[in-house]
Formats: C-alpha cells, structure tokens, sequence
C-alpha cells in the first residue's frame, strides 16, 4: 500500500521515528541501526511495508529496499514476526545475513538477541532456497557485466543519471545486451525502467 515515504525527520525514537509528509506525521518503526545514522530535520526517503493486525497497524521502514525485501522474507517464517525481524535486521547486515542463511551458518543467526538455536534453524530451512537463487542471480550478473565493457560503461553513464547499481543490474540481468553498443545498452535500460 505505501512503497516508500519521502519526507522530514520530525522525532526519532530508539525503535521509531516520526516523519513529517506535507505537514502529516507518520510513525515507522526501523531497525535501531539504521535509526542510529540518521539526524533530525534531515530529508529521508524510507522504504516501508505496512503491517496489518485486526488490533493494530504499524508501518515498518528502512533506508534501503534491500532491508525492505529482507524484511519481507524473514516475516515468512512462521514465528518470525515484525518486532523479531528488525530484531535480525539491525543486529546484522542483510549481506551477512544472506551468508549465513545460504551456508547455514547457525551460530550467526544465534548471536542475534531473541533468536535461540531452533529459530536460527527455522529461518535458514524456510529461507534458504530463495537466498541461493538471489545469489546465483548476483553471480550471473557480476559475470555477464565482467565479460562485456559496454555494459559497464553503460552502467557508469546510468549511475550518472541518478539510477542505483542494484535498479540497473536487475534490468541488466533482464536484456540480451551482448553486442550492443553503450548507447544502445543505456536506451534500452531506461525503455525497460521506464515500463516498471
């Protein structure tokens, strides 16, 4: 329902912060690292998931739509609630997190507060599947940018553009871009965020 909030930090909080939108404030609950960069009055765009209760409704927010995406996965695992995933997500980066998860690295996942053995072990059993295949994804693409210097380049001009490396390569991996030009790489990028 809300894909992300673009506006003033209002208060922060040691879990939340309030952030001024056109004059109406709304409470997002964030992960305390990411909580801990962040300055009052500063201009912020969070990336939120709203979670719906019969008793409740809160909104969830982070910095990156890959804390969001995460977020999203770890709330999957029955008995992994909201409260317990940001938990997870600010005791420990999203890139070790899928490390640990993809090698099944259990004593990682126990070091979060909160999450005992038979946790850690539910999560890397429910999760593991799709943190592999995201990571073979990544694989691929590292490879296919490596084996051509257009698409580099390409990827340097769109950077220029205002585009993150993470929207970029997600199109990249979707195109056959293999003997196209630089020029031809960057309009057929922008055709296809465009259609997004």
């Amino acid at each position: 329902m809300y894909a992300f909030f673009k506006g003033r930090i209002e208060n922060i909080y040691k879990d939340k912060i309030i952030i001024d939108v056109n004059s109406i404030g709304y409470e997002i609950f964030m992960p305390e690292s990411e909580i801990l960069t962040l300055t009052l009055n500063d201009e912020v765009k969070i990336y939120t998931y709203l979670h719906v209760r019969e008793d409740d409704m809160r909104l969830f927010g982070f910095k990156s739509n890959e804390s969001l995406n995460f977020f999203k996965k770890l709330i999957t695992v029955s008995g992994v609630g909201p409260r317990v995933a940001l938990g997870i997500i600010s005791n420990v980066d999203t890139e070790s997190l899928g490390v640990a998860i993809a090698t099944e690295n259990v004593a990682a996942l126990k070091s979060v507060p909160g999450i005992g053995p038979k946790m850690a072990q539910k999560i890397i059993f429910e999760l593991k599947d799709k943190v592999l295949k995201e990571q073979v994804d990544v694989v691929n693409t590292k490879v296919k940018i490596a084996d051509n210097k257009n698409i580099e380049e390409a990827i340097t001009a769109l950077e220029v553009l205002g585009y993150t490396q993470k929207q970029i390569k997600e199109v990249v991996n979707k195109l056959d871009l293999s003997n196209d030009s630089v020029e031809t790489i960057i309009r057929k990028v922008l055709k296809e965020m465009q259609n997004m």
